[in-house]
């Protein structure tokens, strides 16, 4: 909400300059945003009346022009073409400063001595006012703009406007007559406000020349209709356009002006209809499927059942609370105008907004809130300003009222103000405030206060919220600081939101880049990777591919590769943890089992470098990073070969496996199958997925520290023949186990398969370390170890030495 000081000043005497009044506005609760000047740093432009034209003796694009300047004529050379003699325009009189800080003087032009610059709106930095003709040229004023008055004063441009940065809790202050009230509260002051800001009062009597029927009264409280003949359309006065400019508002006539003025005023949205366009009786009413409209923007928009229309009987005629139709909007030729008054349900007004994408200042309104007692006294200035400014001539008032809310009445104790806030405020600080803010209250025993709630003031509903106001109008610096009572515990994290730090910190570090898609993704996507006819359909999806709670992160982190790819960034990282949901077999509560999963892709390579050969994010750079986790955090990781299921069908079989702690199912790694890349116009991808709680539970959280060892180590080379089908690591993981403790590490660094070694048979090299803590171990001993090793592999798996 933009406030603008010379319009509140009409109703509140204040005496504070913007930023003082804003920093009393912020500390009361109501927040501002930011002070802007209407002037953007112009000084001394003066109207001149151009009295003479002339062309350049020695110049074909300039012309000399004189000036009336009231007090005195100027001589301006100027190259503008859209200037005619008797155009009234903005002066840059010697002296003057524009915009940026560049000061105008007296100058030689071709000749001709030029004392000044005729100005543009763009030089002015400010709306084009007045003629058609300032698009693209010198702004040409009004014919009745005074000569030689200040610009600045002549367009209010000497105004400060405040940015009013207001929450759904206080609709109230979209009303320039209650952002009064609310100063005027923290002023101490009485604002001065129309009558017709004060509770409802009647106007005139009811006319039944046009029947208004609320036929959906579940979203409409109430509609009033002012009628009005003798109706002039023309601009506004200056005053009303320079306080709708502040407010943002683009004047555009005297009739669309006073519903926008009023609007700004009083906070109930209006809209004016030709009433020779109307026919028959107006209906508030929910709209036929299908039906359609075009509104004042020139779209047609189709309706549903669900929005609420105002129609005649030939149909809609406006989109009730956003905006008005076309085929009933106010034009030059307009004689006869109604003007609406109403109020509309907001939830209902924010789905049809919502629905349409279209929304409005009116729209905005409904949607926060608006007093539905207020319908009729705003019709009661709309009546006042048409005749101020000889617009139209109101005739009669018609209205149809449903059940309208009550008003509330709230009991509060001075006891429980001050066990909330925690201070003691005297019963006279209570009563003061409820004073300040004009509230009807009744004082009873022990203190309670019974307060009548005004209409304009919807926020206010229990006693919590009359005591927030007594704390917010007393000022919250009055209340003391004191410290924190009860048992306190150090803030940190736990555990299990450490491992996760340093779990992201591990991935990272392996050149990893963290990703968070959304929660919800593409059923088909789903059923691919995640519990297949288990997911939890929404009910009200943000879009239709969006349609199910995700049981994978897969497809999420699928989709985000995708888009990379399709920006041609193919070298790819990915890794992401976050929560799956899978329902339970027995609801509880209907909510579903939140388990936590490890994520990851790889794409691409590390690209062409001087200073080193290429990488590929293979799978077996990916089984590396899997490594780091599984070191980092002192977990042996066992692969397997796919055991079925719905994997085997989406990852290569030949660069996948499933992945055991202890026996127990952690999740996979695998290269998605080939054929499955156009699917997601990816090149060789490699994902995996881990449980988190399964990684974490078998997490070796203590540090066990050791010395450098300080006998030197030997190493052993070993190559033998097994059948194709026995895993190399469970090769390593036996030798590691007949090594005993001198054995520290094992390694497999060559895998054959060919001449000389016989079909269905693979050899693999290995390379073994041993040390020894307490002393420097010797050949014989070593050479022990070797054969006790390969006998025992080659008796559990039928090995044979490769010599």
């Amino acid at each position: 909400m933009r406030v603008s000081m010379e319009w509140l000043k009409n109703y509140l005497d204040i005496d504070l300059s913007a930023e003082e009044l804003a920093e009393t506005l912020t500390r009361g609760g109501i927040e501002v945003g930011g002070v802007e000047k209407l002037n953007k740093g112009f000084k001394d432009i003066v109207i001149g009346e151009i009295c003479a034209i002339e062309p350049h003796p020695d110049a074909q694009k300039l012309q000399i022009c004189q000036l009336n300047m009231g007090s005195t004529t100027l001589t301006i050379v100027t190259g503008a073409s859209n200037i005619l003699v008797g155009d009234k325009v903005p002066v840059a009189v010697p002296g003057a400063v524009l915009p940026g800080g560049k000061t105008i003087q007296t100058s030689d032009l071709r000749g001709v001595q030029s004392s000044g610059m005729l100005c543009s709106d763009k030089e002015l930095e400010i709306e084009a006012v007045g003629d058609e003709r300032s698009k693209g040229g010198i702004l040409i004023l009004p014919p009745d703009a005074p000569v030689g008055q200040s610009l600045e004063h002549y367009l209010a441009l000497d105004d400060t406007v405040l940015e009013l940065e207001l929450y759904p809790n206080r609709p109230d202050c979209l009303a320039m007559v209650n952002v009064a009230r609310e100063a005027g509260t923290l002023l101490g002051k009485k604002p001065n406000l129309p009558e017709w800001a004060h509770e409802e009062i009647p106007i005139w009597p009811e006319d039944t020349r046009q029947k208004v029927e609320i036929e959906s009264s579940e979203l409409s409280w109430r509609y009033s209709a002012l009628l009005v003949d003798d109706v002039t359309i023309k601009p506004s006065p200056l005053w009303m356009q320079n306080r709708l400019r502040a407010a943002g508002v683009r004047p555009i006539n005297n009739i669309v002006d006073i519903t926008n003025y009023c609007m700004l005023e009083m906070g109930q949205p209006l809209h004016a209809f030709d009433r020779d366009k109307i026919q028959g009786t107006v209906r508030v009413r929910n709209a036929k499927q299908g039906e359609t409209i075009v509104s004042l923007d020139g779209t047609e928009r189709k309706l549903d059942s669900d929005m609420l229309v105002i129609a005649d009987d030939n149909g809609p005629l406006a989109i009730a609370g956003v905006m008005g139709g076309l085929d009933s909007e106010v034009t030059d030729k307009t004689t006869r105008i109604l003007f609406e008054s109403a109020h509309f349900l907001g939830s209902s007004i924010r789905r049809t907004s919502r629905k349409l994408g279209l929304r409005s200042e009116s729209s905005s309104r409904f949607e926060k809130g608006v007093n539905p007692y207020w319908a009729v006294p705003t019709l009661g200035r709309v009546a006042e300003l048409l005749m101020e400014l000889e617009a139209g001539i109101p005739m009669s008032f018609t209205e149809q009222v449903g059940p309208l809310p009550p008003k509330a009445n709230i009991s509060v104790s001075l006891a429980r103000v001050n066990q909330v806030l925690g201070v003691a405020y005297t019963e006279q600080e209570v009563e003061n405030v409820l004073e300040a803010l004009n509230f009807t209250y009744e004082k009873l025993n022990n203190s309670v206060f019974r307060i009548e709630i005004p209409s304009y003031r919807q926020d206010l509903k229990i006693e919590e919220d009359i005591i927030e106001e007594v704390a917010r109008i007393i000022g919250y610096d009055r209340i003391p600081t004191t410290l924190p009572q009860g048992s306190q515990t150090q803030g940190r994290r736990s555990p299990e939101q450490d491992f996760r730090k340093k779990l992201r910190n591990v991935l990272i570090r392996a050149g990893m880049n963290e990703v968070v898609s959304y929660s919800f993704t593409k059923k088909e996507s789903d059923d691919m990777w995640g519990s297949e006819g288990r997911n939890i359909p929404i009910m009200n999806p943000l879009r239709e591919e969006l349609g199910v709670m995700r049981t994978s992160l897969l497809p999420g982190i699928l989709e985000i590769a995708s888009r990379n790819k399709a920006r041609r960034n193919i070298d790819l990282l990915l890794f992401e943890i976050g929560n799956v949901y899978i329902p339970k077999e027995l609801p509880l509560n209907g909510l579903p089992n939140e388990i936590t999963r490890i994520s990851g892709l790889a794409q691409g390579g590390t690209g062409r470098h001087w200073l080193g050969k290429p990488v590929k994010y293979d799978f077996f750079f990916v089984k590396g990073i899997l490594a780091q986790i599984a070191e980092e955090f002192g977990i042996d990781l066992d692969y397997r070969r796919l055991s079925g299921g719905k994997y085997s069908d989406l990852l290569h079989p030949g660069r996948s496996a499933e992945i055991y702690i202890s026996n127990a199912y952690v999740g996979f790694i695998g290269e998605i199958y080939p054929q499955l890349d156009e699917k997601w116009d990816l090149q060789r991808p490699v994902l995996f997925e881990l449980d988190f709680n399964t990684v974490y539970r078998n997490a070796t959280h203590t540090i066990i520290a050791k010395t450098f060892p300080r006998f030197p180590a030997i190493q052993r080379d070993l190559a033998v023949v097994v059948p194709e089908e026995v895993p190399a690591e469970n090769i390593k993981q036996r030798v590691m186990q007949l090594g005993g403790d001198t054995l520290k590490e094992v390694e497999i660094f060559d895998v054959y398969q060919g001449s000389p070694v016989p079909a269905g048979h693979k050899s693999l090299a290995l390379t073994m370390r041993y040390q020894s803590p307490e002393r420097t171990l010797t050949d014989e001993e070593v050479n022990t170890y070797n054969s006790e090793i390969l006998a025992g592999i080659q008796q559990e798996f039928g090995a044979q030495w490769r010599k």
